[in-house]
């Protein structure tokens, strides 16, 4: 395997595309901030890799600027017309029934009107002419492509994807019209305006139960992050409905059940691991869902003493990947993480406006009687999550792609930085293990050399290294410099610049 990409300097971008990280390093290049950045960082991997996230779908923020932590979501509800009898019934995973209102672009605004120095136009720029003018199919947008082909066939998808390759050249105009658009008339045009009238029509003429008023009752905010003291460390995640809470509760299960006393190639170590994520994800499955439908205040359960104390049913949803891309930038005095996603690869296969609608209706629970159980105008339980980790002066954003292996990734990754003292690069960089099926019938992805027992009733299946649902960003910043780490497992980049 290859060696993690570094960048060092007073500020930068690690992304999973190098054209992105290009825009946001060009962006604190022209003076504006990490937010100004992230929202162009943002804007191109829309553009550039259109099957992990974009306007159709969600979008979340945690960072810190100076000693404060920050949180935003910006994730969409079922429509009015979602039908959750026929979801329970079918069990789609793409098409009509699988989408939600999209909520990345409100993100965008709010974020901008908060913290930015610089104009949507100006932001969205790069992605505009990207978009227009064409681009050359990098590796991850290929693979992603192969993938879906025969699933999404009969979808609108094809149409605008069908037959891509590895340096195909990309050209997508409509997207570069709806980016046009959001850059003149503001990012409310999207959820009010005549684009949103053209966005549902679209939708509906494609069978999804969506109205107006689903876009324009849309809204994203400010969040009160999670927060978890351990060892000398303050540790904080995003508050459901994301299962940021399952991160905070492994971590807790690292020190409470002596894991952090094994060795990190001790063969024990995945079988021991078997229990906790077991029933962290039980607890995500039980509790977890829109905060309007839940029951607890998840705040008094972020430990594993708390998760173990809990009855479970045994239901939930099957878990699986997800195609995300998640992103960090520093500018010396803030660091960002942003994560956006459309769930699977190209989401629900629909388009509209030039760009695809996410799926992410499908993280809704298959039953009855749970928080995150399917209804309408009701947020279901998402996959995506970011780690921030205060250590005193220095300050961490840990994220990936990972769909519901999330909070596995963040936990090797804290793992390997706080108790096996690695530094960022060998953090990134080192095997991991995580249970693609955590739940029941356990399977165990492990990466070699990593040599585990062989547990009794748990599937081990060994790698050469984690695929797509696996890349890892991590940035470090220590109040003078910034460390910004990308995974070699990703085609992205890491660049800092020295001032």
């Amino acid at each position: 395997m290859t060696i993690a990409k570094l960048g060092v300097g007073v500020k930068g971008v690690t992304a999973d595309h190098p054209l992105a990280v290009k825009a946001g390093l060009e962006v604190l290049e022209k003076g504006g901030n990490a937010f100004d950045a992230a929202i162009a960082v943002s804007a191109v991997l829309s553009v550039v890799q259109p099957q992990m996230g974009g306007p159709g779908g969600d979008g979340f923020l945690l960072g810190f600027i100076g000693d404060d932590i920050v949180a935003y979501a910006s994730s969409g509800r079922s429509p009015s017309g979602f039908d959750p009898e026929r979801f329970i019934t079918e069990k789609p995973l793409k098409g009509p029934l699988t989408v939600t209102v999209p909520g990345l672009v409100y993100l965008w605004g709010v974020v901008n009107e908060e913290y930015g120095t610089l104009d949507l136009a100006t932001l969205l720029k790069p992605a505009i002419s990207l978009a227009y003018n064409g681009f050359h199919a990098g590796y991850t947008l290929a693979k992603a492509v192969k993938s879906v082909e025969k699933d999404l066939a009969g979808f609108k998808w094809a149409k605008y994807y069908k037959g891509i390759g590895l340096g195909s050249r990309v050209v997508n105009k409509e997207m570069a019209r709806t980016l046009r658009l959001i850059a003149s008339r503001g990012w409310e045009e999207f959820y009010h305006g005549k684009l949103a009238e053209e966005i549902v029509d679209e939708l509906q003429d494609q069978g999804v139960g969506i109205g107006l008023d689903d876009m324009m009752d849309h809204e994203g905010y400010r969040v009160e992050p999670l927060k978890l003291e351990v060892e000398d460390l303050v540790l904080y995640e995003l508050p459901p409905n994301t299962q940021g809470a399952s991160t905070l509760q492994l971590i807790s299960a690292l020190y409470e059940e002596g894991l952090d006393k094994l060795e990190f190639r001790d063969p024990r170590r995945v079988e021991a691991w078997s229990r906790p994520v077991e029933a962290v994800y039980a607890f995500r499955d039980e509790y977890l869902g829109d905060p309007d439908h839940m029951a607890i205040d998840v705040g008094e359960y972020l430990t594993y003493t708390r998760v173990k104390e809990m009855v479970y049913r045994g239901v939930g949803r099957p878990s699986g990947g997800g195609d995300t891309t998640f992103f960090i930038v520093s500018d010396g005095d803030s660091l960002v993480g942003f994560i956006q996603s459309l769930f699977h690869p190209f989401g629900s296969g629909l388009m509209a406006g030039g760009f695809p609608v996410q799926n992410r209706g499908i993280g809704f629970a298959r039953t009855t009687g749970l928080p995150n159980s399917p209804a309408p105008r009701k947020l279901p339980l998402h996959t995506l999550s970011i780690l921030g980790v205060s250590g005193g002066r220095e300050k961490y954003i840990i994220g990936c792609v990972g769909g519901d292996y999330r909070p596995q990734l963040h936990l090797r990754v804290y793992e390997n930085l706080f108790v096996y003292g690695m530094d960022p690069v060998e953090a990134v960089n080192a095997p991991r293990f995580i249970y693609t099926e955590p739940r029941g019938r356990q399977e165990v992805v492990v990466e070699e050399p990593l040599k585990p027992t062989t547990p009794a009733g748990i599937t081990v299946k060994l790698v050469e290294y984690f695929g797509s649902h696996g890349h890892v960003h991590v940035a470090v910043y220590d109040g003078v410099k910034t460390l910004l780490v990308n995974d070699p497992r990703s085609e992205g980049i890491a660049l800092a610049l020295s001032n």
